[in-house]
């Protein structure tokens, strides 16, 4: 970088040209590859390689799409369905891609750290950083959509190839943009509008509630594309309210398939919305950048505040009655702060919130009945997305603080672990659902309800992790270890037989003493056991398990050579 940016005095004009247009693409490359300086979910894993596969698997779902549909010869409102379906994929991708690096859309205080000694204009820095973003976004965009596009003409055949191609491009480009964009905005705007631990923890939340509404658009989209014609025809309104309606109308007015003219004029909608983003981002981003600057510059590192004292009286009471060894009040408390401050967890314990806010909206929809079975599949995400979130490592290199103490035995560590998912997952859960229970149903079977779906909550938590060895967050995981299949075969079952059955289970049981009794003396008698099992498990290995064993490792054959 320093040898790029010394300049000789009396060089000529078109040289000093050529080498600031060489320091201009040394400090995109630079801000380009600051977008993939994060840590990985698995620190031994390769961020070159994790980024080539996620581009393979992203350029995959569109390619699909045309090949599974294109021998049923998609018209009319079948072609809308699936021009939303390529719509909706570039958005949220998109949406993703900006979500996830959030934090890096403005220079932090390493890049000025490194960059304010070196004879550099702001100007420069201010084009390098955009062309950076709008390099990252070309590239994703590109991908999402590269194989679907090229493919697109065996779905709709009218026009030219060349049109084909021109009208996909378009629409599902400025789709794209269109959320991207919006999403650049948002976070311009809090840049300007707040400051200090404000702006922190306004950051963190807005963060995590895009990623979850994301996810929830992912599993609803479908269902959006399949409504549009009945809500087209009777609530226009709700289409309004959604953008990818708005660009997939824009689609029908370039080449309309249904010949609705109120749904087609609604695609003016999406040209007015991209030209309001794109003003929006050009007025907030530059005072945001210049704000950014100037903090990073001249505001010391934030540290993180204390607790306040509600804060620190409820950690007194759960530290002298709740937590009765050190050990667990250590692992404990590690878990709410990794949690806490972790940008990676966060977001990926956002993920199972989105899809756990996307099944809660299609359980409403059922009525009664889907009502009864949401706490159970809430509850299911709830404990098996901590579960998994616990396997990724914090900061693997900082383990050797429990390796040197008491924490390295297993049977307080577990039990801390249970506790707090209790406490600080569960009890918050249901008590959110106890406004939705006593608002639908009569305060005594409201109570029932909430008792039955805690009850089981408690019997998945101690089977999830039954075999469980881990500080969470503390031992290295290698993602080639799961079981994909296997996985997606236990969601299934967990979103459809074990909340179907359970549900009707309740029914049949409410109000019968008997069969209520009978219930809970069984699931006391399952917990016991499972007790006895764990405490069995222990006596076998009771030390915690730091280092997760890479199966890909070479392995012997046990042979001795003598």
């Amino acid at each position: 970088m320093q040898q790029l940016l010394h300049s000789e005095a009396g060089k000529p004009v078109a040289e000093n040209g050529a080498q600031q247009a060489n320091v201009h693409a040394v400090l995109v490359a630079h801000f380009f590859g600051r977008f993939f300086d994060k840590e990985a979910l698995s620190p031994q894993g390769d961020p070159g390689a994790s980024m080539a596969q996620l581009l393979g698997i992203l350029a995959a779902p569109s390619a699909f799409f045309v090949l599974l549909f294109r021998p049923f010869g998609m018209t009319g409102w079948s072609l809308v369905t699936l021009r939303h379906m390529f719509v909706s994929l570039s958005m949220l991708v998109l949406g993703f891609l900006l979500v996830f690096e959030w934090d890096a859309l403005f220079p932090d205080r390493r890049d000025y750290q490194i960059l304010t000694p070196l004879p550099l204009k702001q100007s420069q820095m201010f084009t390098a950083k955009l062309m950076a973003i709008a390099l990252l976004m070309a590239i994703f965009l590109v991908d999402v959509n590269l194989f679907g596009t090229l493919l697109w003409p065996g779905i709709e055949s009218r026009g030219g190839l060349v049109d084909n191609w021109a009208r996909h491009i378009f629409v599902v480009g400025t789709a794209g943009l269109f959320m991207a964009l919006a999403v650049a905005i948002l976070r311009g705007l809090l840049v300007v509008l707040f400051s200090g631990w404000l702006l922190r923890r306004l950051s963190v939340i807005l963060q995590t509630l895009l990623m979850s509404l994301f996810v929830m658009l992912l599993v609803v989209t479908p269902f959006i594309g399949m409504s549009t014609r009945q809500l087209v025809n009777s609530r226009p309104w709700v289409l309004y309210c959604l953008p990818s309606v708005w660009f997939t109308a824009l689609y029908e007015w370039l080449s309309p398939a249904t010949g609705h003219l109120e749904f087609r004029a609604m695609g003016s909608v999406a040209l007015v919305a991209l030209g309001v983003v794109m003003l929006l981002f050009a007025i907030t981003y530059l005072p945001a950048y210049r704000l950014q600057v100037r903090r990073v510059v001249e505001a010391p590192e934030p540290s993180p505040g204390g607790p306040g004292i509600a804060w620190r009286a409820l950690d007194r009471l759960l530290n002298r009655f709740v937590l009765t060894s050190a050990v667990e009040r250590a692992v404990f408390h590690f878990i709410s702060e990794t949690i806490a401050r972790s940008a990676k967890h966060r977001l990926f314990l956002a993920m199972y919130g989105g899809l756990g806010a996307a099944l809660a909206f299609f359980h409403f929809t059922m009525g009664r009945n889907g009502r009864l079975q949401l706490p159970l599949v809430l509850s299911f995400i709830l404990v098996s997305g901590l579960r998994a979130a616990f396997n990724f490592p914090s900061e693997l290199s900082a383990n050797w603080l429990f390796q040197m103490t008491d924490a390295q035995i297993a049977k307080p560590c577990l039990r801390a672990t249970r506790k707090w998912i209790c406490l600080c997952a569960m009890v918050p859960m249901f008590t959110a659902f106890s406004v939705m229970e006593f608002f639908y149903f009569p305060w005594q079977q409201a109570v029932y309800h909430l008792a039955f779906g805690l009850t089981l909550s408690l019997v998945m938590m101690e089977v999830l992790f039954l075999s469980y060895r881990k500080v969470p967050f503390t031992c290295s995981f290698y993602p080639g270890k799961v079981n994909l299949v296997g996985l997606m075969a236990l969601y299934v079952l967990g979103f459809t037989t074990y909340s179907e059955w359970m549900a009707r289970l309740e029914v049949w049981m409410y109000g019968s003493v008997l069969a209520t009794s009978t219930f809970y003396g069984a699931v006391a008698t399952v917990l016991v056991l499972l007790g006895i099992w764990r405490r069995a498990l222990l006596k076998e290995t009771t030390r915690v398990n730091f280092e997760d064993v890479d199966e890909s490792s070479i392995h012997t054959l046990g042979l001795v050579i003598r």
